[in-house]
């Protein structure tokens, strides 16, 4: 089995669905919870909410097996967060949104991106994500909102170890010193994107005692998978060059 036969297997079998959570309109949130988190939860239901067209297309031209098949399972369960987390904010009459300017910063990025670089982007929101649905779930007692943001969570932490075996994919024809390169892209992008959701939602982490310091502490931790696999030299593999 390769590694991405590997990968397609576990999206096949890590199946959930909407009615698998606590669904109650007694546990609502509290006003203030419900005025707290509406501030960012709209914003990151709307990242989850993507078709990845763009990576579908680039994942295939790489002629790599079972990698298309997995990155399209991979997109439908990032696409069932955003069903799940939409449900959620319908329930409490948190309005949705239908643009945001983080999130149209990140689509133009990959719009411009190729396989590699997009993997990079992709990365970076998942780490943030890892603060991010940390201090949800400390910041509310809410059994339903608890539930779906330590789904998340856990999706997520496999979701980063995918992407670790993208991104090894991607240096496997690349030098060293290119691949250095490649490393400090991810954790200057990383970097700035942690100042850039702390600053945007202080208050939700100021609510939980979320340092800067913490919040970025917990992000680039989740980033150690990629970083362990940049850092060595990968097995080179009969694979087309990558264009950025």
């Amino acid at each position: 089995m390769t590694k991405y036969s590997a990968w397609l297997h576990y999206f096949q079998h890590n199946s959930w669905s909407l009615p698998e959570f606590p669904w109650s309109n007694d546990a609502q949130l509290s006003p203030a919870d419900r005025d707290l988190l509406a501030l960012s939860l709209p914003q990151f239901q709307l990242g989850e909410n993507s078709e990845g067209s763009g990576l579908l297309r680039r994942a295939a031209r790489l002629d790599v097996p079972s990698l298309h098949s997995a990155m399209q399972l991979f997109i439908r369960e990032e696409q069932r967060h955003a069903a799940v987390l939409g449900r959620f904010l319908d329930q409490e009459q948190i309005p949705r949104l239908r643009e945001h300017w983080v999130d149209a910063l990140f689509r133009r990025l990959r719009s411009l991106a190729g396989f590699e670089l997009m993997t990079i982007i992709l990365t970076c929101a998942e780490c943030i994500a890892v603060p991010y649905y940390t201090a949800v779930l400390e910041a509310t007692p809410n059994p339903l909102l608890r539930a779906i943001a330590a789904r998340i969570l856990r999706d997520e932490a496999f979701h980063l170890e995918f992407q670790a075996e993208n991104a090894a994919l991607c240096s496997s024809l690349r030098s060293d010193a290119f691949r250095l390169l490649t490393c400090l892209a991810h954790l200057f992008l990383l970097a700035a994107a942690c100042v850039g959701v702390y600053c945007l939602y202080r208050q939700l982490f100021q609510r939980v005692s979320m340092s800067p310091l913490r919040f970025a502490s917990l992000a680039f931790g989740a980033y150690r998978p990629i970083l362990d696999r940049l850092a060595r030299r990968p097995c080179a593999d009969a694979l087309p060059r990558l264009a950025w």
